[in-house]
This record gives C-alpha cells, sequence and structure tokens, in this order.
C-alpha cells in the first residue's frame, strides 16, 4: 500500500511572503519622510498595513511622510517611529535613525517634548529676579508690622508693677550708697477661731434661749397685746408667738395634725397649746417673736422650729 506523503497547507506565512519581497532601498536625493514613503508605495503597502504592523498611529506615519514632524510627538517618539517604520519596511532600523538623526540634527536628542499643541515658554532670568524682589519686599513690609504692632503694645499689668518697684528698690540702694537688704516676711496671719458647735434650735421652756438669737442680743421686754390673741386660754402652755410683721403661721403635731394656720397682722399673737412634738413654721423667721411666761425670748433663728411646752 503506498504511503501517504502528503504535507499539511496552513496557509502562507508573514516570514516567506516577507523574504519574497524584493529589498527596498530609500534614495538618497530625497528627504528620509517622502523616501520612506517611496520606498512604502513601491512595496504596494498601504499606509494601514504600516500602521498594523508598527502600532504607529495612521496620521503620525502621514505626517512622517509629508516631513511635518511638529505633528509629531517628542523627538525620541519620533526617531522610535522612524526605526519600526524601517524595519517594518525590511530596511535597517539603525541606518535610517541615523540618517534622519543627521538630517534632521538636535541639540536635545533625548528630552521629551509637550504633547502637540501645548507650548511652554521659559521664563527670563529677569522677570524671576522681579518676582524675588517682589517677595522680599512683601516680607519686609509684614514683618515691619508686626514688629510696630508689637512695640505698640501696652505692657502687661504686673510687668509694669514689677518694673515700678524694681526702680524703687534700685533708687533706695541709690540714696543709701551700698547694698540695702529686704525685711523679714510678714507673719502668717492667725487662724480663725473654730467655730461655736451648732446647736438644733428648741422652742420651749427648758430650751428657749435655743430658739432665739444670741444671748446678747435677747430682748427680755415683757409681753404686750398689740392686737388680737388666738388660741383658748384654757389649756395653753407658756409659749405666745407674736408678730412683729405680718407673717403666716402654722403649728402642726405629730402626724402632721395642725392645730393652727393664719395669716398674723403685726402686733397679734397666738398661744401655743400644751401639747407634746408640736412644730412651728413662720414666713419669715425675724419677724416672730417667741415669749415665754411673758418674757421675751427673742425671734426665730430658723422658718421651721420644734416647740417644747409645759402645761
Amino acid at each position: 500500500m503506498p504511503l501517504d506523503t502528503g504535507v499539511f497547507a496552513d496557509g502562507p506565512r508573514p516570514e516567506a511572503e516577507q523574504l519574497k519581497r524584493p529589498r527596498p532601498s530609500l534614495d538618497p536625493t530625497v528627504a528620509i519622510g517622502p523616501a520612506l514613503g517611496a520606498a512604502r508605495r513601491g512595496l504596494g503597502l498601504s499606509l494601514e498595513e504600516i500602521a498594523g504592523t508598527t502600532r504607529v498611529r495612521v496620521r503620525h506615519l502621514e505626517a512622517l511622510e509629508s516631513g511635518r514632524f511638529d505633528q509629531l510627538p517628542s523627538r525620541p517618539f519620533t526617531v522610535g517611529y522612524v526605526r519600526a517604520y524601517a524595519k517594518a519596511l525590511g530596511l535597517d532600523a539603525d541606518a535610517t535613525a541615523s540618517r534622519f538623526r543627521t538630517e534632521h540634527p538636535s541639540p536635545d536628542d533625548d528630552e521629551l517634548r509637550s504633547p502637540v499643541g501645548v507650548r511652554h515658554e521659559k521664563k527670563s532670568s529677569y522677570n524671576g529676579l522681579i518676582a524675588s524682589a517682589v517677595g522680599v519686599a512683601v516680607v519686609a513690609v509684614v514683618g515691619w508690622n508686626v514688629a510696630q504692632h508689637w512695640m505698640a503694645r501696652p505692657a502687661p499689668k504686673g510687668a509694669s508693677i514689677a518694673a515700678s518697684h524694681a526702680a524703687a528698690l534700685v533708687q533706695a540702694n541709690t540714696a543709701v550708697g551700698g547694698p540695702f537688704s529686704l525685711q523679714a516676711p510678714l507673719p502668717a496671719p492667725p487662724e480663725a477661731t473654730a467655730p461655736a458647735p451648732y446647736v438644733t434650735p428648741v422652742a420651749g421652756a427648758d430650751g428657749a434661749t435655743n430658739a432665739i438669737a444670741k444671748p446678747e442680743a435677747v430682748n427680755t421686754a415683757p409681753f404686750a397685746p398689740q392686737g388680737t390673741i388666738y388660741g383658748n386660754p384654757k389649756g395653753a402652755s407658756s409659749l405666745i408667738i407674736q408678730a412683729k410683721k405680718s407673717i403666716s403661721l402654722e403649728v402642726r403635731g405629730s402626724g402632721g395634725v395642725v392645730y393652727f394656720a393664719r395669716e398674723l397682722a403685726a402686733g397679734e399673737a397666738y398661744r401655743v397649746p400644751a401639747l407634746p412634738s408640736l412644730t412651728a413654721e413662720v414666713s419669715n423667721p425675724a419677724s416672730a417673736e417667741l415669749f415665754e411666761n411673758g418674757v421675751s425670748k427673742g425671734a426665730f433663728t430658723a422658718a421651721q422650729m420644734p416647740l417644747k411646752t409645759v402645761g
């Protein structure tokens, strides 16, 4: 049986096609851009095909062929486009790039340019000097104003007192004619006497002095009726509460039972009944005077005070 010696055909290869193409050459009498365009057309290639091979945009290839290098990015990119274009045509990329640099020399071959359409003008050193001078002047004016404001501030009160005190010491030293000595410090003030222990105010037969003002302020004047006296004389204790000015008086017993509640005009009084655990509450303690056995024990010292009564 004959052996199948056929081969698989997978279509033409780009390398083979490139080997079949005639090797182009650049016209030395024409500029590099138009020479590349002529070589491309001689090979029957379109700009789109070159763009697909080099990955360079068609508009940049058109600018390169027409010599409009100002429409291209920075010079290093332009050199790279020339190399890629030459390699796509099968030319020597290094020689083509060298020819481009020879035809279009530049002192800053490796300096990147700004994108097309953007222009940057270098500022002159004169403008820089003017800007520096203006900055220095502004700083000087601001500093001068701050210094004037600081010097015009009034001296602190403590500082002025300290300065005057120091001047007085210097004057005294000068008058004496020698070193001066400071007086001994003043002794510490004596400690305040301890207050008298607090005693709960109680109004009654055996503690009447606790319900009134200090002993030296006690008024021992006898009771003098100056108005209506409320309360039943029968069963009353020896205590009488008299209003020196208009006050409200309320007398309660144990459990909160109210035995008397009334507004007393000046001079009116109330006989306290002889009951245990009574408490008197007045609106103005200074206007309520307590009498025991007809003798004044002074004004109330609190708005609410217990009453000790005897029958």
